[in-house]
Parts: C-alpha cells; sequence; structure tokens
C-alpha cells in the first residue's frame, strides 16, 4: 500500500497502510498531514492525526518517526520529558539526527530537555558521527570534538573513544532512516 502511494496512487493508499499498522507509512502521513496533505472539517482534526500518526510511528519502532515526532512535540510546547523520551529512543535507535541532537544536548547542563551532562557519552556519540562518510553530520562532528575534549581530561576521552567503539558493536549502524526505492 505505500509503494502504491509512493508511486503517486493517491493518499488513501498511505492511509489504509498506516491503518494497517506499518510505522514507516504512519510517519509518511503525519508528515504528508504536516505537510498540508489530505482534507479535515473539524478544526484542530488535523493537529490530532498528526500526533496520532507520528505516536503510532514512534510506538512501533520507527526511529525517524520517533525523531519527528520530538521534533513536533518540540515545536507545540509538547511536554519536556516526552520530547527527552523521543530523543534518546531515536538515538538508540541509531538514527543520526538524533544521535547528534543527543549528544549536544548532554554536552550542556543547562540543556532546555533536562538531560544530565554526560561528556563521556556525548564525545562518544560525536565520534561515532565524526567518522561517517556523508552528509553534514561528520563535518558537524568533527567542529564539536575540540570543544568537547577542552572540557574532559585525558582520562574521559579515553573513556568517550571506548565508548563508542562499545555503541558501534550493540547499537544498527547510524542511518537517516530514509526510504530505499520510494518505501
Amino acid at each position: 500500500m505505500t509503494v502504491l502511494y509512493t508511486a503517486g496512487q493517491g493518499l488513501p493508499w498511505l492511509e489504509k497502510a498506516a491503518e494497517a499498522g506499518d510505522s514507516y507509512a504512519q510517519q509518511m502521513l503525519a508528515s504528508a498531514y504536516k505537510s498540508g496533505a489530505g482534507w479535515f472539517l473539524i478544526p484542530g482534526s488535523r493537529e490530532k492525526a498528526i500526533i496520532k500518526w507520528f505516536k503510532a510511528s514512534s510506538e512501533g519502532g520507527n526511529p525517524r518517526g520517533m525523531f519527528l515526532y520530538a521534533n513536533y512535540l518540540y515545536d507545540h510546547n509538547g511536554s519536556k520529558e516526552e520530547i527527552a523520551y523521543w530523543v534518546k529512543n531515536s538515538a538508540e535507535h541509531s538514527n543520526i539526527d538524533a544521535v547528534g541532537t543527543y549528544a549536544y544536548k548532554i554536552s550542556d547542563p543547562s540543556n532546555e530537555l533536562g538531560y544530565p551532562e554526560n561528556l563521556i557519552e556525548a564525545y562518544g556519540l560525536t565520534l561515532l558521527l565524526s567518522k561517517l562518510e556523508a552528509g553534514t553530520a561528520p563535518e558537524d562532528a568533527k567542529r564539536l570534538l575540540p570543544d568537547l575534549a577542552k572540557k574532559m581530561n585525558p582520562v574521559e576521552i579515553t573513556e568517550g573513544i571506548e565508548l563508542s567503539k562499545e555503541w558501534k558493536k550493540t547499537h544498527p549502524p547510524l542511518s537517516y532512516f530514509d526510504p530505499i526505492y520510494g518505501y
């Protein structure tokens, strides 16, 4: 059904795929609604549908959906606890954008999501991002690593390097979770 939507057969196919429990279709449907697709008669129905499908996608395990849901909540005054939960969960599932956001937030003790400062983890995750071969994440990470290192002692930096090695062994490869062949 999602393939039929991406092949230009209309939004009803995406809605059917989302209703059938496809977490990728749910994320796509929420994004489509957010971009103005679909028709809603009752005021506020669009917002409710966007939240419903982003949340369903997130709960269904879609890493990109988790991060987009966190961003949507952030833009619409969601609770900081829920935003922090979904950013971290998306990062744990190796979404590149979420890993970068999470690493940046835990490097700052005054971050608005209430994460405790953890320079070792921030360094390790930023180091992972710096080793990617495409996108803007590696350049941003390479720029941030020296700033993090200035706040750390050599033992902490070594622990951060070890954390990055362990993360690589225990988590899926970092990804933007872009669709392959349109779905």
